[in-house]
């Protein structure tokens, strides 16, 4: 226990004095984050050594707190003693000894920390692509696997399931998850720092419950070099974690999790560490789910992440970091109530509190519940809708994911020009990270025939300044009365007129939508879930 609390001490005081120096370095190898106008919104440009400066503390303060400083432990065993006299707790003062198996699971995680902080590295100074970076991870959680980081069997409900050679895929899918969930996560000052703090405490009371001491004493480690970092990292930021602290954090504390929680025959070993990890994975399946409902890559970046949408709701920086640090807390105190208790209905129970606290007071959630809903209940209407005999019958649906803007006047303009040219479909998808605007629109004829030989398909681009904001989807019919080259001429002196608008102020936005001599569409004055149906008023053709 007492190397634990040492081990905590050595980190803070160590990244404390490591990070201002390692900016420096930083500054002079441009290893430093520059705004761009576009996503990266600071003033100036910051230093991204966090990652490193966390694992050269930790490297250095698990060896001292095993081996090392003998008597500063024995001085704080004393003070501690002095101070928990009425507690219940045992304070002890000896050496911790380091098993022949520990060595072996400490050098796997040494090199697979080392080679992941070092494509991390390589990601922050030159952009690597994605599937560069996929690799580097690949070959990390390889390390682990070499080195022992799996498991052969668990017992669910007294039946026992063996994974045999597929435990090592459930390995690579287990940290490849948790390396990009917390990777996601990191959008703003402090967000990624205070939840693996959370994460990294709470591992470290599930390890000294099951007095696994030396992952005990790693996890405290990251905790105390993760709050050192945090005094330069807490809102406004002067040093970020860049890629190379973010997946450091989701590594580390995953491999941990296998040492302590997956290896248990019981149903905890799945949903303790799944509780400890909730608010990450939570955040990025939220965010594959509204990309890929928006028609957008999985892999382009947006402000709809949990720190975006509290911030969206007026918090401040530090209490959305705040708010972030309440809902992990939550989830990982399930996680160890879950093995201290062997129930997993505590970690259940914890993340199921925290989804429905998001979404009931609607700062997380709240576009992902709208987008599914729309499109559950357009496949609905698809195999319910009877076409109308007057009219072409549309259903239309928005949704304003982040912002305060009101896009419905502009969405009215698309949706005029979509009935005045017969068109089977028209989409609306717009991002703008740097005036914090997400907005996204679907207009739709339900008799439309949509296959492949019967309609066309095209995309224009909305740019604005040399940053590109958002689309616009159309698909036409085939047969029709207007030629499709005329028709994407027309549609390019609509999409001119959003560009416009995308720097007018709120006051200038364009209210006028009647341009083309059709009523406009009914549509919601929110920027709430619409979804309808209806026969929208034709001129004669």
């Amino acid at each position: 226990m007492l190397s634990v609390i040492f081990a905590f001490i050595v980190s803070v005081v160590g990244a404390m004095l490591l990070v201002p120096r390692l900016a420096v370095v930083a500054r002079r190898l441009n290893l430093v984050d520059r705004p761009d106008r576009q996503r990266k919104l600071h003033h100036t440009a910051i230093p991204m050594v966090g990652g490193v400066a966390v694992l050269i503390t930790m490297i250095v303060a698990v060896p001292v707190s095993v081996y090392g400083g003998h008597e500063c432990q024995l001085l704080l065993g004393q003070w501690m003693e002095n101070l928990m006299a009425r507690l219940p707790l045992e304070v002890d003062s000896f050496q911790l000894t380091v098993r022949e198996s520990d060595y072996l699971g400490l050098t796997g995680l040494l090199i697979g920390s080392v080679i992941l902080v070092g494509v991390g590295v390589l990601d922050d100074r030159f952009q690597l692509r994605g599937r560069q970076k996929l690799v580097g991870q690949a070959v990390a959680v390889t390390a682990l696997i070499i080195f022992g980081y799996h498991f052969s069997e668990v017992t669910v409900a007294g039946y026992r399931i063996e994974f045999g050679i597929f435990s090592v895929f459930f390995v690579y899918a287990w940290v490849l998850a948790a390396i990009n969930s917390v990777n996601l996560l990191d959008g703003a000052d402090g967000i990624a720092g205070t939840v693996g703090i959370v994460m990294s405490l709470a591992l470290s009371l599930m390890a000294i419950y099951q007095e696994q001491w030396l992952t005990a004493l790693i996890s405290a480690s990251m905790a105390g070099a993760l709050f050192g970092f945090l005094r330069f990292n807490f809102p406004p930021a002067k040093v970020y974690l860049g890629d190379a602290g973010s997946m450091l954090i989701g590594f580390v504390l995953s491999a941990l999790a296998i040492r302590c929680t997956f290896k248990q025959n019981s149903a905890i070993a799945f949903f303790a560490p799944v509780a400890l990890l909730a608010i990450p994975f939570l955040d990025s399946a939220a965010a594959v789910i509204r990309r890929r409902l928006m028609g957008r890559s999985i892999f382009e970046v947006d402000r709809g992440h949990l720190h975006h949408s509290l911030m969206k709701r007026g918090y401040s920086p530090r209490v959305s970091l705040l708010w972030v640090a309440l809902l992990c807390t939550t989830t990982a105190a399930g996680a160890v109530l879950s093995l201290v208790n062997q129930q997993p209905a505590y970690a259940l129970a914890s993340i199921l509190i925290v989804i429905v606290v998001m979404i009931a007071s609607k700062i997380f959630g709240v576009a992902e519940y709208q987008l599914i809903s729309r499109r559950a209940s357009t496949i609905a209407k698809s195999f319910l809708k009877v076409p109308s005999a007057s009219g072409l019958n549309y259903q239309q649906a928005s949704v304003h994911v982040q912002g305060s803007r009101d896009w419905q006047d502009v969405w009215k303009m698309l949706c005029v020009f979509a009935d005045t040219k017969c068109l089977n479909e028209i989409t609306l998808d717009l991002n703008a990270p740097w005036l914090h605007e997400s907005f996204h629109a679907t207009l739709r004829r339900s008799d439309a025939d949509r296959s492949d030989n019967q309609q066309w398909y095209s995309q224009i681009p909305l740019v604005s300044e040399g940053r590109v904001f958002g689309r616009v989807e159309v698909y036409g019919p085939n047969e029709s009365g207007y030629s499709h080259q005329q028709l994407l001429v027309d549609l390019m002196d609509v999409t001119a007129l959003i560009e416009q608008t995308i720097l007018a102020s709120d006051e200038d936005l364009v209210t006028e939508s009647g341009d083309f001599g059709f009523q406009p569409v009914k549509v919601g004055a929110d920027g709430q879930e619409l979804t309808e149906e209806y026969s929208l008023p034709t001129k004669p053709r």
